[in-house]
């Protein structure tokens, strides 16, 4: 039987695929109608309508400069490989065609899977929790091996296996990391405590008292030895008011923020974001404009 080929490292293995259509204009790309392409059926991304609307906006004043990588479908539609948000931003923007570039041959739902994964990854854009259900279901519905997974998404092996065993954890607490309410450190020190009440009395302590990862390890080893620390303080529960204020900011302008309050009143509001992409849109949620933009309109 013969074997599959490795997948390269990354998007540039994807677009000098030699055995590409030859149906493409001088930059390697070809327009298609809007319509004709369909979603990923084994994309790992879960919530990919963030900062949709302040994308299809830049598409809107610039138009789509990345093409969308897609293989042709059984029926002669188009199946993103890389660039679903793309997609529904242009969706969202009314553009009619897009520019794609055509991987052929690609049928397996492994396949599409671990292009997707490399998308998604090098940008980024997946939380620990949809990274690590991607990598069991290519360890569990598509049989590879830990060692072949990271081979192919560019990991260590130990990454793959911390990864995975987050899903051993109760629905709750993988929710807290899916929201990044916590993050996968604090979660993998909770993998510590065998005992189900004991994780919910660390996750209520890291989660209300906003611990480090270093203090929930060190927290998630006092519980499991049995020790107590009578000195151990929790800090003054978060108002409900400011609980709420700071996920309405985060809803409006698509980023984790955290809102911090000070004893003698005041604080600071601090917005989180993954990588430039969603600096950027970011920034357009704020009504912050480009140097190009203000020459534009100057």
């Amino acid at each position: 039987m013969a074997t599959r080929p490795k997948l390269g490292k990354g998007l540039n293995s994807l677009l000098s695929n030699r055995h590409a259509s030859e149906a493409v204009d001088g930059d390697g790309r070809r327009w298609v109608s809007i319509d004709t392409l369909a979603a990923n059926s084994e994309q790992p991304r879960k919530a990919v309508d963030k900062g949709l609307e302040a994308l299809a906006e830049s598409l809107r004043r610039h138009g789509m400069m990345q093409p969308i990588v897609v293989t042709e479908t059984e029926e002669g539609k188009f199946e993103i490989l890389a660039g679903e948000r793309r997609w529904r931003a242009a969706q969202i923007a009314g553009l009619k065609s897009v520019p794609v570039v055509l991987r052929e041959g690609v049928r397996d739902g492994g396949e599409r899977l671990e292009l997707a994964l490399i998308e998604n990854i090098q940008r980024e854009d997946l939380n620990p929790m949809e990274r690590a259900q991607a990598c069991e279901r290519l360890l569990e519905t598509y049989g590879l091996t830990q060692e072949q997974v990271a081979e192919r998404l560019g990991y260590q092996r130990s990454t793959v296996a911390n990864l995975v065993r987050l899903l051993e954890l109760p629905e709750e607490i993988q929710a807290d990391v899916s929201r990044e309410t916590m993050s996968a450190g604090h979660a993998r020190a909770l993998l510590r405590l065998q005992d189900s009440p004991l994780q919910a009395e660390a996750r209520k302590a890291i989660v209300s008292e906003q611990l480090s990862v270093r203090a929930a390890e060190a927290l998630c080893a006092k519980l499991a030895s049995g020790k107590r620390d009578p000195q151990h303080r929790p800090r003054p529960r978060k108002p409900s008011w400011a609980q709420e204020m700071q996920e309405k900011i985060s809803r409006t302008v698509g980023a984790r923020a955290e809102l911090k309050l000070h004893a003698r009143g005041g604080g600071k509001l601090v917005l989180h974001f993954s990588d430039l992409d969603q600096l950027d849109t970011l920034g357009r949620s704020l009504g912050l404009r480009t140097e190009t933009e203000e020459l534009l309109e100057s």
